[in-house]
């Protein structure tokens, strides 16, 4: 074997090392990057945990609001969502907006965290049906007319709630009145008249909203909603059997249990 030979097996017993070498650095690389990765979300989880405990401490503390200042802005929520429903596309376009940021923040203080409302638990899913209420119809308005406080911890908020009835609503709403997707053309649109009724009209609702209060904190543990769309139908219908037929939706609008 001359010199020329043992020269170019050296050269690629010296690169074979290096490509090893190269490829053991790359290892260690992506092992110290895979470690990294989980620290860093070991650390994330912990910050949320601690951010958590810190706001479940802060729900356990009692608050020193009273009932009907917590009523005044769930109401006050409810006339800034409905007045300009632009705000409620989702709950981080909500947040955008300095009057709904700062009433949230206030109603967080005053509802405990896992705050019920028919089957719906925490302050963020109240706020999302709140959205959703804002979506369902065409310009909502409520008035709040009267509290009061029957027995401790109980109170009663009794309001009109004013909305008119859009498409959307009956899409929503009243599903089972839309006429048969699957049907042919011949297939008898049985509730077509009743949607023509009940389209562009106003209904003008009772409602009644329930705060029952955490003895203790003195913060709001579950809210008892009840919308009544049924006299309002009566009333707009003039028809018994027209009213039971809008009033069989799911109870989108009474959401005490």
């Amino acid at each position: 074997m001359d010199k020329f030979e043992k020269l170019e097996i050296k050269k690629a017993i010296r690169r074979e090392q290096c490509r090893n070498n190269q490829a053991r650095y790359r290892d260690r690389q992506r092992a110290l990057q895979r470690r990294m990765q989980h620290e860093v979300q070991q650390l994330h989880e912990e910050v949320q945990g601690l951010k958590l405990k810190r706001q479940r401490l802060r729900f356990k503390e009692k608050t020193n609001r009273s009932a009907w200042s917590i009523v005044s802005d769930v109401f006050r929520l409810l006339e800034t969502g409905f007045r300009s429903p632009w705000y409620m596309t989702n709950t981080d376009e909500m947040m955008k907006h300095t009057e709904t940021r700062q009433i949230l923040t206030e109603l967080q203080k005053a509802f405990e965290h896992d705050v019920g409302m028919g089957g719906l638990q925490g302050v963020e899913a109240l706020v999302e049906q709140l959205r959703r209420y804002s979506l369902y119809f065409s310009d909502p308005q409520m008035y709040l007319q009267r509290v009061e406080e029957l027995v401790p911890g109980v109170v009663t908020a009794t309001a009109r709630f004013k909305l008119t009835v859009s498409e959307f609503t009956l899409r929503c709403v009243f599903p089972h009145l839309e006429k048969p997707k699957n049907g042919g053309e011949d297939e008898e649109d049985i509730y077509r008249s009743l949607r023509k009724k009940l389209l562009g009209k106003q209904l003008d609702c009772r409602c009644k909203v329930v705060f029952l209060m955490n003895e203790e904190s003195g913060r709001v543990a579950r809210l008892e909603v009840c919308i009544d769309v049924v006299n309002s139908l009566l009333q707009l219908l003039r028809d018994t059997m027209d009213a039971s037929k809008y009033s069989t939706t799911p109870c989108l609008l009474k959401t005490a249990s």
